[in-house]
């Protein structure tokens, strides 16, 4: 059986109006995973806003998944720089 912690990827399309395709688009980038059970395709439910963040960027804002590729790419970076600079901030304190 189903983990509880999966949503079925035709389910959250008819509830979202979002068009299949564009998450087939995402999973086939590697932005988001996705868990394909027999016939079926599921999401893992932690990933849902970071699905309808990349929607937004690509209906709202146009981008293309190439694009958004890159975003998600380099807002990952930024995060990790920042998670660095706070510790090495916090390791500078220690001389102070």
């Amino acid at each position: 059986m189903i983990d509880e912690n999966y949503i079925l990827v035709r389910h959250y399309c008819e509830k979202t109006n979002t068009p299949h395709s564009f998450i087939d688009s995402l999973w086939e980038f590697g932005l988001i995973e996705c868990k394909s059970i027999e016939t079926e395709v599921y999401l893992f439910t932690d990933d849902i806003p970071h699905i309808e963040k990349l929607n937004r960027m690509h209906n709202e804002l146009g981008i293309n998944l190439e694009g958004i590729d890159a975003l998600t790419h380099m807002m990952q970076r930024m995060q990790q720089m920042e998670k660095e600079l706070k510790n090495l901030r916090n390791r500078l304190r220690i001389y102070e």
